[in-house]
């Protein structure tokens, strides 16, 4: 029995009921339990997209796409209406660098970049990571796949102090700024080396209904992030998880929900969503696809997406409307997302385009 016949037999309205209430209770339990806590924004590098920036999220997903290669670019633009504005960049390039297709696995590298400033004295982020993945097919029929990943990262955070003002440069009407201040500063940049790792695990119980799901851990070694040098002042681990259902409706018509976790001891970040994703030519030469998509991340945002996949080419946008106490000062304004994502196919291996990452082994 060919796969498209097993998988066509096996679903039926009550057998995909059962499947997605079957995976879908234990989800639902967990992220309530998390949400017990108190959910703020996470002090890290975050984006709205976070379906559509695989290297930050998890090393697991790592070269975990239909083509050979992919290309990855993210740029976010926060608080602009408020402050200097906070701006991040990531590019990243992946490609599976060894394949077993007897054994229906391969592995994956990757290579990340990472930009991040932030405020008025410019607090950035460099990051350079590479990542390495191995995916894994349980079954002939690609509907169950593991896959495992472990990115290495080094980093250089910097500050420049010059652009900050102190209380003995206030004369009572002005800031004095060309007067200088009585602080001492022990470290304007510093470097270290970080190590994350993680899992995914897709599962397609019928041609109708696919989960993407999975759980990811940074800053495994705690590295060190004194601007003082304080060697007990240490980066927490970050966590992270996420669950991404493809409901199939008709030949042309998607629906794509999704739920987003991440912690860093103290803040929390909860995102949860859905996208509406329309195929208006399947032709993969001609290829063209819409998308929209509503998303709300707790106590700080309404998160508005628009998509279009034009054959391996797909651009998605998000903007942040701030709901958070915040929202006097920034007028609702919050944040401009843009990415861009493209994959390079090698010989006739492109034999369907499809919204939710299916690797070909």
């Amino acid at each position: 029995m060919d796969k498209e016949k097993y998988i066509y037999n096996s679903f039926s309205p009550n057998y995909t009921i059962y499947k997605f209430v079957n995976f879908l209770l234990p989800v639902i339990f967990i992220f309530i339990s998390l949400l017990i806590s108190k959910i703020s924004a996470s002090q890290d590098l975050h984006y709205s997209q976070y379906f559509n920036s695989e290297l930050n999220l998890n090393p697991a997903l790592t070269a975990y796409t239909q083509g050979k290669y992919r290309f990855t670019l993210n740029n976010r633009n926060q608080w602009a209406s408020v402050t200097v504005p906070y701006k991040t960049l990531s590019a990243s390039f992946e490609t599976k660098i060894i394949n077993f297709k007897r054994k229906r696995t391969f592995i994956g590298f990757g290579v990340l970049f990472n930009k991040d400033e932030a405020g008025d004295s410019k607090y950035g982020t460099t990051e350079i990571g590479f990542s390495l993945s191995a995916v894994k097919s349980l079954n002939n029929k690609n509907t169950n796949i593991i896959s495992l990943g472990f990115q290495t990262a080094y980093y250089q955070r910097s500050i420049d102090y010059t652009q900050l003002y102190f209380p003995e440069q206030w004369n009572g009407i002005t800031s004095t700024i060309n007067s200088g201040n009585s602080e001492n500063f022990a470290v304007a940049k510093f470097n270290f080396f970080d190590v994350s790792a993680g899992i995914n695990w897709f599962w397609a119980p019928s041609s109708k209904l696919k989960f993407n799901s999975g759980i990811s851990s940074w800053h495994l070694n705690k590295p060190n992030q004194s601007l003082m040098n304080d060697k007990t002042t240490n980066l927490n681990i970050k966590y992270q998880a996420y669950s991404n259902i493809e409901i199939i409706i008709n030949q042309s018509f998607n629906i794509l929900p999704g739920i987003y976790y991440a912690h860093l001891w103290p803040y929390q970040e909860f995102i949860l969503g859905s996208r509406l994703y329309y195929k208006i030519h399947q032709n993969r030469n001609q290829y063209f696809a819409l998308s929209t998509g509503l998303f709300f991340r707790n106590k700080d945002a309404l998160i508005l997406y628009l998509g279009m996949d034009y054959k391996t080419l797909k651009i998605g946008a998000t903007y942040d409307i701030n709901t958070s106490s915040l929202s006097v000062a920034s007028n609702y304004m919050g944040g401009m997302e843009i990415s861009i994502k493209w994959l390079i196919h090698k010989g006739k291996d492109i034999r369907k385009i499809s919204p939710t990452p299916c690797p070909i082994f």
